[in-house]
């Protein structure tokens, strides 16, 4: 993000922002609604509030650290709940563990960080990214092709092992960075 795009204070209810939050209520859904049609109209949904959500806070100007923030944390709730709808039945506690490895690295990294009073910058990266859409490919799997979910908790498993080393590296070099200065 440059200066420019964070030059205002563009508030919190940005439609951006909302696109991000509906993630909530949609993974609620989850749990709530039956049938593959529903479920893949929840999924449907929550992925294009996914995909929409920050090319609008860009294309508006809207970007801001509220919504860098918000985002992967609405994201990381739908796909939580909607795993959670799945259990135990067409997923089970391993598979589950597995799609949400990377989740807990990074909530427990980023809570481990607050409790000795460091601030860990967030930066969304190509790991993150890629483990985030394998995780909704996922759900649609669970809801349209149960048998492929063995092979979409390999793929989520890679890139959580990836994006976690990734994200350590980028930690390792920033701290240096900041040593530096």
């Amino acid at each position: 993000m440059t200066e420019h795009e964070l030059s205002h204070d563009p508030g919190f209810l940005t439609v951006s922002n909302l696109l991000s939050l509906s993630r909530i209520p949609l993974g609620v859904a989850f749990l709530a609604v039956d049938g593959q049609l529903a479920l893949g109209i929840v999924a449907g949904i929550g992925a294009l509030t996914d995909l929409f959500d920050g090319m609008i806070a860009r294309m508006t100007h809207t970007v801001s650290e509220v919504g860098r923030l918000l985002d992967p944390f609405c994201d990381k709730i739908f796909v939580l709940l909607g795993l959670v709808s799945f259990l135990p039945g067409a997923l089970d506690w391993a598979g589950f563990l597995i799609l949400i490895l990377r989740d807990i690295f990074t909530a427990g990294s980023y809570l481990i960080g607050r409790l000795v009073g460091k601030t860990i910058p967030f930066e969304s990266r190509l790991g993150g990214k890629l483990t985030t859409a394998l995780q909704v490919l996922s759900l649609f799997a669970l809801i349209f092709w149960p048998e492929a979910i063995g092979l979409c908790v390999i793929l989520v498993g890679a890139t959580s092992v990836f994006a976690i080393i990734d994200y350590g590296e980028a930690a390792i070099r920033l701290k240096a960075e900041m040593a530096a200065r």
